[in-house]
């Protein structure tokens, strides 16, 4: 961000030098702008490279993405002391369930999961949860309501694991993971590995 505004003092320096028209002057700071706000979300949302996703999250200097580096590294203690530096009250308590998910906190999570606005995130965690406490019918009834076919093919999956289906499971995740980009290649990966591990226990 330090050499963002370098950038930007430099380059509107340059065109008051040149007496530039002011139509010239906002068309490049609304581009240096945009490159900008590419280069910090391109990683997150359009990467193939989960090393790089990765290291982008750990160099990030925002608690979301940070969050989101100690939560995929596992390192649930140091993800749990970014939750309370997230801005958003949304993503904060969102994140919240999450972890509560990944310690298997099932009550807990479904409790502040109701707390959170009606969306799509509010039914994919409380259909999740669920899921995870062996209650089919609200898990059909909150499936229901995620459109998202992304995440609702999660679910599916993860039911699938409940009816004793692993390898095909494992399998198809294998196919997926080439085609999936940023925070979303990280989170199947992520699936995959706790697959994995619930599959030699």
């Amino acid at each position: 961000m330090f050499w963002f505004f370098i950038a930007i003092f430099f380059a509107n320096l340059l065109l008051g030098l040149m007496q530039a028209e002011v139509w010239l002057v906002i068309v490049v700071n609304l581009v240096l702008l945009s490159v900008s706000m590419w280069k910090s979300i391109y990683p997150v949302l359009f990467e193939k490279d989960p090393d790089k996703i990765m290291t982008f999250l750990k160099k990030s200097k925002q608690a979301q993405f940070q969050f989101y580096y100690y939560f995929f590294n596992d390192e649930l203690e140091e993800a749990e002391n970014r939750l309370h530096k997230i801005k958003s009250p949304f993503y904060q308590q969102l994140n919240h369930v999450n972890l509560l998910v990944k310690r298997k906190q099932y009550d807990e999570a479904d409790e502040m999961a109701r707390g959170l606005k009606d969306n799509m995130y509010k039914w994919y965690s409380l259909a999740g949860i669920a899921i995870e406490q062996g209650n089919r019918e609200s898990y059909r009834n909150y499936k229901e309501k995620v459109k998202n076919p992304f995440y609702r093919r999660l679910l599916e999956l993860e039911e699938m694991v409940h009816d004793g289906k692993k390898e095909m499971v494992l399998a198809e995740l294998e196919k997926m993971i080439p085609k999936l980009r940023g925070l979303k290649l990280l989170s199947v990966i992520q699936y995959k590995q706790d697959l994995l591990r619930r599959h030699e226990d």
